[in-house]
């Protein structure tokens, strides 16, 4: 099987820019963008959170603890928070909590050239409809199914577990 050939799109104001390229404390924050980038999906996908349940992952979305993240990055597991909050504050990214897990939508990455064909995100930033401001796509909560086991009443169901804090409610609107 031929490997695809991906080129990635990404929308960033001066001030996201800026943040990305400082090295403070030695802290790579390009790189942690770009680890995120590469590990959001650019196909719906199932992932198996326990035996009897399972979350969807959107295209520009990722899912990964602060553990994972923190191997990747060869930082503290305890840095992995400020990292993340940071490109929040700056709507880079937000993200939700499922279990111990966290979904990271990337709303700066506007998608990905597979095999010279544009596949947009749907999270990515996009101007209002007069040009003045950038808006947050909505994002709503993670769908969580429940996969039954032989014997079981709740066979197949589905949840939307609500975002937390560290979520952006959809439609804000930044002047960035």
């Amino acid at each position: 099987m031929d490997k695809q050939k991906i080129h990635y799109c990404f929308t960033l104001s001066e001030e996201q820019v800026e943040y990305l390229r400082s090295r403070k404390y030695k802290i790579d924050r390009m790189e942690c963008f770009m680890s995120l980038a590469l590990l959001a999906e650019r196909e719906t996908k199932q992932v198996q959170l326990s035996k009897t349940l399972q979350v969807e992952i959107l295209p520009g979305q990722c899912m990964a603890d602060n553990t994972r993240l923190a191997r990747l990055w060869d930082k503290d597991r305890k840095t992995v928070p400020k990292i993340l909050e940071a490109m929040e504050s700056l709507g880079i990214s937000s993200s939700q909590k499922v279990g111990e897990n966290r979904i990271h939508t990337l709303h700066s990455l506007s998608g990905w050239y597979v095999d010279g064909r544009f596949k947009p995100n749907g999270f990515s930033l996009k101007r209002n409809a007069d040009g003045s401001a950038i808006v947050h796509a909505d994002v709503q909560p993670a769908r969580v199914i429940t996969i039954g086991t032989p014997g079981d009443t709740n066979k197949g169901t589905e949840e939307r577990i609500p975002p937390d804090d560290k979520s952006h409610d959809g439609n804000m609107s930044n002047n960035l």
